[in-house]
């Protein structure tokens, strides 16, 4: 009966600990590839680091392949499919998006929300930099990750309060900077930990009450076999070095700054952003 006790609570406490997981699988798509340009491998790993990033930093990240632009310009298609999507987190739609058109051989990033303050134009001309020789090459793939890439140091570097934000329209957009509480994964997570601990501690208890034959010896001499340790060699190895780290004085001049220059797309939306050909 207590075997059958303890495999039932066993099982529950699994079954519990998966929950987030599937939760997890359940988001909404952050690779849009309308022209095939990614394998299901490739997608896989593109997708794996959007939905971290979007994940740790409460926005969202995508990537969107396209063969035709419909007679508009990498811009305002980029803008148009960011609204019409529905993509963006909260109520100001937080997000960036990075489309590539190998039909067009044109490119475009469109940002939203509080993602115009974080990705400058210092910034973005930086990621659409690291951006080109990969499309150049026709890796689509490479040029996918290393937006990913890009993209996190600049989630993780941002400070609200500097705010970079500059509105090159003249439109009075109104920005809610509070990070997007992430207190349900955070639930989870605490919870997650928890039981994997009980289950440990379950399993250990568990094994600990059959080992009855086995019991601790007082020195660390009665857990060899008499004769059986013979040294053949005998050196002196170092373990440890020590190493001095003197902090690089920084530049004030290469502070992270600039500003954010902004248009309107054709539904009505600010959006920051870079365009350009390849």
């Amino acid at each position: 009966m207590k075997k059958k006790l303890l495999s039932f609570i066993l099982a529950f406490l699994l079954c519990v600990s998966l929950v987030p997981a599937a939760l997890a699988d359940s988001d909404k798509s952050i690779v849009y590839d309308q022209e095939g340009l990614f394998d299901e491998f490739d997608t896989e790993i593109i997708s794996g680091k959007l939905a971290e990033l979007n994940r740790i930093y409460g926005v969202d990240v995508a990537v969107v392949t396209t063969f035709s632009l419909d007679g508009k310009t990498a811009e305002e298609y980029a803008d148009d499919f960011y609204d019409e999507n529905e993509i963006g987190q909260g109520e100001n739609k937080d997000g960036i998006l990075l489309l590539i058109s190998e039909n067009e051989r044109v490119w475009a990033i469109s940002t939203s929300g509080s993602c115009i303050d974080v990705f400058t134009d210092d910034d973005l001309d930086y990621i659409a930099g690291n951006l080109l020789p990969y499309l150049s090459d026709e890796d689509w793939s490479g040029a996918a990750i290393s937006f990913a890439d890009d993209c996190g140091p600049c989630l993780s570097a941002y400070e609200p309060d500097e705010g970079n934000y500059s509105d090159d329209t003249d439109d009075d957009y109104d920005y809610d900077y509070t990070p997007s509480v992430m207190y349900f994964n955070s639930v989870w997570l605490i919870g997650s930990l928890l039981v994997g601990l009980i289950v440990a501690l379950i399993v250990t208890l568990s094994m600990k009450r059959g080992m009855k034959s086995v019991s601790m010896k007082s020195s660390a001499a009665d857990y060899l076999r008499s004769g059986s340790f013979t040294p053949g060699r005998r050196e002196d190895l170092f373990l440890y070095h020590t190493v001095s780290v003197t902090a690089k004085p920084k530049d004030d001049d290469n502070d992270r700054g600039g500003f954010s220059s902004t248009h309107v797309s054709s539904g009505g939306s600010t959006h920051g952003g870079r365009s350009g050909s390849f």
